[in-house]
């Protein structure tokens, strides 16, 4: 019988071997594309990356309103552009107004102007912990781990900049506080505490004291705003076909930027990248399967294992190109 830990364990584990499935058939696209094996790998690519966002649309997006879907995927766009430097920045800023004007072309919604930035969120360690710190954050009900001689609290960049000149130690151990939130979720103390102790050690030798990888906070950006857009794009599709149309380009944008990013590293060119992509797949249905069969559902998860594998694999698309 699992247990509710155990449940959301599988699930962040199906979350990644999703997320290397996209990187494999990623990395065998580049190789094969123009081929029929890079046709099978570009419609598997597609088709887990729409998993991907199903799983985290079930139960999520599927509360959200039309209007909060692209509030999110708006200021998603304006995360990166806070990020990345000239010309991708203004190319998401772009997006962030693209995506503005296409919701407009739905029927009856009420889309906001795009800021001009958003607030950027930084899970910290901070030591010591002043009380007058600890105070502001019980005041806003924010809250924060005691740990490692101080402790884990989220700050914007600007409280992030008044902590440091105030000559306490800071280390920014998650560019994106999610991260930091999603573990504390999976209540997995010893994982947490030894991540946490991790990320302090590489920032304390690090000269702009952050002990997470910019490259690997942009790639969870890039694959967080494909979840938003590919549930946005299903939310469109029924009852604003002229936005779901203005949409598309955007996404294909996206998902373009999303290869770049999952096939930055060379591969070895003696790999088997076909084969990769095809085990990467078997891991994922392997796992999804076990968990949509488990009698027991104690976090409630057990559909969006369901989603998953209700949308079948490509892996004899896959196969049948395999020497």
């Amino acid at each position: 019988m699992a247990n509710a830990a155990e449940q959301f364990a599988a699930f962040e584990q199906l979350a990644g071997q999703l997320r290397d499935a996209a990187a494999a058939a990623a990395r065998g696209l580049r190789a094969h594309r123009g081929t029929p094996a890079g046709d099978a790998l570009d419609s598997q690519l597609e088709h887990t990356l729409d998993r991907l966002a199903l799983m985290y649309g079930r139960g999520t997006y599927e509360a959200l309103t039309t209007e909060e879907i692209v509030d999110t995927a708006v200021a998603n766009e304006l995360r990166m552009a806070a990020e990345l430097g000239e010309p991708q920045a203004a190319a998401a800023t772009g997006r962030a107004r693209a995506l503005t004007d296409a919701a407009r072309r739905g029927v009856r919604l009420h889309i906001r102007e795009p800021g001009s930035s958003v607030r950027l969120f930084r899970g910290v360690h901070v030591a010591p912990l002043s009380p007058e710190l600890a105070g502001a954050l019980r005041a806003r009900e924010d809250p924060y781990r005691a740990w490692g001689g101080g402790a884990v609290v989220i700050l914007d960049d600007d409280e992030l900049a008044a902590v440091r000149t105030a000559g306490d130690e800071v280390n920014v151990l998650f560019l994106d506080a999610d991260e930091l939130l999603d573990m504390e979720f999976r209540d997995d103390r010893p994982a947490l505490e030894a991540e946490l102790e991790r990320r302090r050690a590489v920032a304390r030798t690090a000269p702009d004291r952050v002990g997470d990888s910019r490259d690997r906070y942009l790639l969870r950006l890039l694959h967080g705003q494909s979840i938003v857009l590919r549930n946005l794009r299903d939310r469109l599709a029924g009852d604003h076909p002229s936005a779901h149309a203005a949409l598309l380009p955007i996404l294909a944008e996206h998902r373009a930027l999303l290869e770049d990013r999952m096939t930055a590293e060379p591969a070895d060119q003696a790999a088997d990248l076909l084969g990769a992509a095809i085990d990467s797949e078997r891991a994922v249905q392997e796992q999804a399967g076990r968990w949509a069969a488990g009698p027991d559902d104690p976090s409630g998860l057990r559909e969006r294992f369901r989603v998953v594998t209700a949308a079948g694999s490509h892996l004899p698309d896959l196969e049948q190109h395999r020497g």
